[in-house]
């Protein structure tokens, strides 16, 4: 199983505050280790919207933060909306890498257009909130 892991909003925990200049925004960043103890030892492909000129920075405080880094990362190369970004992102790197079998893979992902996005390419789409849930009711 390959998880389809969602930067904003899923693996960042305080998206919802806003800094300038955006590389500070970066270095405030906290992140959800309560998902993180849920996916470790599982293949986990970080896929973000977020402009490709932040991915150095923001897979170094990842690592600087969590002692962990997924096995790929693919940030948003062609200024696209969420949905098709991953969508062309899907189809361009991840495919052809890991293969075309949507069972291989579930998506944590935070929007509702994306997820939808990726439930018409057959993969299971979940919120953070599902997943830790489903962890916590299995305790």
């Amino acid at each position: 199983m390959i998880i389809l892991l969602d930067l904003n909003y899923t693996l960042v925990s305080n998206s919802h505050q806003k800094l300038k200049p955006f590389v500070r925004q970066i270095e405030k960043e906290t992140y959800s280790f309560d998902l993180l103890n849920r996916i470790i030892g599982k293949t986990v492909i970080l896929i973000t919207a977020r402009p490709v000129m932040h991915k150095d920075a923001t897979l170094q405080s990842i690592k600087a933060k969590m002692k962990w880094q997924p096995e790929d990362a693919y940030f948003n190369e062609w200024m696209r909306p969420p949905p098709s970004c991953k969508k062309k992102i899907l189809e361009t790197y991840i495919f052809p890498k890991h293969g075309a079998n949507p069972e291989s893979y579930v998506a944590i992902e935070s929007n509702p257009s994306t997820r939808a996005m990726y439930e018409k390419q057959g993969i299971v789409a979940l919120t953070r909130d599902t997943v830790l849930e489903t962890f916590r009711s299995k305790d």
